[in-house]
């Protein structure tokens, strides 16, 4: 999978789950590798996409588009590979 939409992945799976560590179950991945993910995401894209506190993480207004806009995007890959 391509870096940019692994980070991608990564940031829409966290948003859905809302916390990085049931993230991490779903994508196999360290919660270490999950927090550099969206990291550099949030860095190549000049915004926060979550705020972090003791409850898990919420969306930022940025991250809530994105989330949206990459879900859309994530369904129609899905249903593309479909076809039979």
């Amino acid at each position: 999978m391509d870096q940019n939409l692994s980070q991608y992945k990564i940031f829409y799976e966290v948003a859905k789950a809302g916390n990085i560590s049931k993230a991490a179950k779903e994508l196999y991945i360290s919660q270490p590798a999950i927090s550099k993910s969206i990291s550099k995401l949030e860095d190549s894209l000049g915004v926060s996409l979550f705020s972090r506190n003791s409850r898990g993480v919420q969306l930022t207004a940025e991250g809530q588009t994105l989330f949206d806009h990459v879900g859309t995007a994530f369904e129609a890959l899905n249903r593309g590979g479909d076809r039979s």
